[in-house]
């Protein structure tokens, strides 16, 4: 393997071991972009899941076109240039999960796992719902000239993108 290829793989098991928050663009049904924060874990499936208030933009967003992009960058701090920045996004389909099933049971104990007792304030709010983002693309950018495209689902397929032609 490349070294190139095993900085892509590094890249992205950092990203995969240190997801806590994903950065979430969602479009309204007359096409305004809406950028958000979201707490999320990653289901065994390589589905994204999140639970998002019925308050939020982004929920109504995700409840009127399930299109969505999933953002997990590197921290500012850590990188020395920022247009360099490393980051992993991913062309998402939404699917919310009904209470009640075995399914929004599992998910939701592994988030109240990940994130503790504020989770359990959140389930007895009727406005929250749990959605799973179910990735269909992926992109990889470690920098300039630096990107590939990721295996959306098990984040193990890396191809680096080809440079146009000028």
């Amino acid at each position: 393997m490349s070294e190139a290829l095993q900085r892509a793989r590094e890249a992205i098991a950092h990203f995969r071991t240190h997801l806590a928050t994903v950065v979430l663009g969602t479009a309204s049904t007359e096409g305004d972009p809406d950028a958000s924060v979201a707490a999320a874990l990653l289901a065994p499936d390589g589905a994204f899941v999140i639970y998002i208030s019925g308050l939020a933009a982004h929920t109504r967003n995700l409840r009127a076109n399930p299109r969505a992009s999933v953002l997990l960058a590197a921290d500012e701090a850590d990188m020395p240039q920022p247009l360099a920045r490393r980051r992993l996004t991913f062309a998402c389909t939404a699917h919310p999960v009904a209470r009640g099933t075995a399914e929004h049971a599992a998910l939701f104990a592994a988030l109240r796992e990940k994130f503790g007792p504020p989770l359990d304030v959140l389930a007895a709010l009727p406005d929250f719902d749990l959605v799973r983002l179910v990735p269909t693309a992926g992109r990889l950018v470690l920098g300039f000239g630096a990107a590939y495209d990721v295996a959306p689902l098990d984040w193990q397929t890396v191809t680096p993108l080809a440079r146009p032609a000028r």
